[in-house]
């Protein structure tokens, strides 16, 4: 845990990135990535899979959708990491920018677009039996089917239906190559450990000539906590807890397992960087730090009301040192247009005494869904996007594009910012 006087940026990688040059070259808003923190939180997975025996069977599927910048994610390429993918669009984006390895996960889809998937080669997870039934019929080279375990309204093949998905299988000779499980987002360790029965019991009972089980995501990260050990699965547990389950219930040591983790991976890689437009302003209903950012729909925040950390900045874009107690006040955080409900972040901050117009606003762990849900309201544009890479060298992945271009502008290549 943090103590209320000492740094908030030492916990990270942004205590030692260059603000201050980005904010002189690129401006604010801007998001700032930092690819250490990627390939940390990837190695940490990895360590866990080595530790758990199970280093040769576990692979990595990143969903795309949650940072849908091709530069972030780049590493993966080097790493083994895959990426999973919904739509046709973002497939042939990630084949410009020389990503190999897919799962396809599209929910409900049209033939046409069942046979564009089949013609890939790649992993697709069906959602229905219609849309297994067209694929056998249509003779795609593999067949793989998303499961809803919670019986929701997401798509996937519901837990009633399984018996029918194995008849439909027997009936054409053919074996499911992976299922997938949906459980939910954001669980806790042991809810997600709750849920390996419940996958091995399908493999099982349904489909034991499967050769790969894919766990999907749902795992959880701690948006309220500061030390990077602290906001981060436990996969060393989890892992480890999955191994004795699978000796335990059988399951044959030629099966692989899949995961597809996105804020455990992405969340603290990234941070959002304001700019405040002028002193706090207090008025009978409320107070207010005006920025010259706009609302983001943040899955963690307005959703789920996770609690992202924020740290105010001077004009030197040093950190303004607050207990969060004294020597301030709460306000919340205006974004630049009149609508009624443009706040950068639901609830009230602390805002320390010395913020001012000439000040800067950060808030933490939006790596994961802000940027690709940044909100467009009333012709302001989108961010731009910096990517710190891992010898502290930041450069440019996304301009904001001109004042009458709304686009949201990912770079060919990277542009270096020289400090």
């Amino acid at each position: 845990m943090t103590s209320a006087t000492e740094s908030k940026l030492a916990h990270g990688w942004l205590g030692s990135a260059d603000l201050k040059t980005i904010a002189e070259q690129v401006g604010t808003p801007v998001f700032v990535y930092s690819e250490a923190q990627l390939l940390r939180n990837v190695d940490r997975i990895m360590r866990a899979a080595e530790a758990a025996g199970l280093r040769d069977r576990v692979d990595l599927y990143v969903p795309f959708f949650p940072n849908s910048n091709p530069h972030v994610l780049r590493p993966f390429q080097r790493l083994g990491v895959g990426l999973l993918v919904q739509l046709p669009g973002e497939y042939r984006l990630l084949k410009q920018f020389g990503f190999e390895r897919f799962i396809v996960s599209p929910g409900h889809v049209s033939d046409e677009e069942m046979t564009y998937w089949a013609q890939t080669g790649h992993p697709t997870f069906l959602s229905s039996l219609d849309e297994v039934r067209f694929s056998l019929e249509a003779g795609a080279p593999s067949i793989s089917a998303r499961i809803d375990s919670l019986d929701s309204g997401k798509p996937g093949i519901k837990l009633r239906e399984l018996d029918q998905l194995s008849a439909l299988l027997a009936e054409h000779g053919r074996e499911l190559d992976c299922f997938e499980v949906y459980c939910g987002s954001g669980n806790s360790r042991e809810a997600m450990t709750e849920i390996i029965e419940t996958l091995f019991s399908i493999f099982n009972e349904h489909f034991p000539q499967t050769r790969s089980i894919n766990f999907a995501g749902g795992h959880g990260f701690v948006y309220e906590a500061w030390a990077e050990d602290e906001k981060h699965f436990d996969w060393g547990q989890y892992l480890g807890d999955l191994r004795a389950i699978a000796d335990r219930m059988g399951i044959p040591e030629h099966v692989r397992f899949m995961f597809e983790p996105a804020r455990d991976v992405l969340a603290d890689t990234g941070a959002l960087l304001l700019g405040v437009e002028r002193s706090v302003i207090t008025n009978p209903v409320s107070n207010i730090v005006v920025t010259d950012g706009t609302r983001m729909l943040m899955p963690s925040a307005q959703l789920r009301e996770r609690h992202h950390h924020v740290v105010f900045l001077d004009e030197e874009l040093r950190e303004i040192p607050t207990d969060g107690q004294t020597g301030g006040c709460t306000a919340a955080l205006r974004g630049r247009t009149i609508l009624r409900h443009d706040y950068v972040l639901p609830g009230e901050v602390w805002v320390p005494d010395g913020v001012d117009g000439s000040s800067h606003l950060l808030i933490l762990d939006v790596g994961a869904y802000c940027a690709t849900q940044h909100m467009e309201f009333l012709n302001v544009p989108p961010a731009a996007e910096v990517l710190v890479d891992t010898d502290g060298v930041p450069h440019l992945i996304t301009d904001r594009g001109p004042e009458d271009d709304k686009w949201r502008h990912v770079l060919a290549e990277m542009q270096e910012l020289k400090g």
